[in-house]
């Protein structure tokens, strides 16, 4: 396989990863399970840091995975749509 064939696979891969992000976005992420230190937390639980000096409600940490959501989804969106410009333009390349 030449060069350009091992790009146009790599930026279609990096696409796919793209589209992956935006999955778990949409779908996967909809109701986290919400972990402290390799326990499931469940609602009116608490998560005390490894020096015992910050303490976080499962509240807030579900609130800080479902605010995760938008800003995985748009990186995603753009990630998949960059892969598909360099695949493009690889193919054009290819093509000529």
């Amino acid at each position: 396989m030449n060069g350009r064939g091992w790009r146009q696979w790599a930026h279609l891969a990096l696409a796919a990863a793209g589209l992956v992000a935006v999955l778990w976005a949409v779908a996967l992420s909809a109701n986290p399970t919400i972990w402290c230190r390799d326990q499931v937390m469940r609602p009116g639980g608490v998560c005390h840091n490894a020096e015992g000096t910050k303490i976080q409600t499962y509240e807030e940490r579900a609130s800080a995975a479902q605010w995760a959501r938008p800003v995985v989804g748009v990186v995603g969106a753009g990630v998949t749509a960059f892969g598909l410009v360099l695949w493009r333009g690889e193919r054009r390349k290819a093509a000529v």
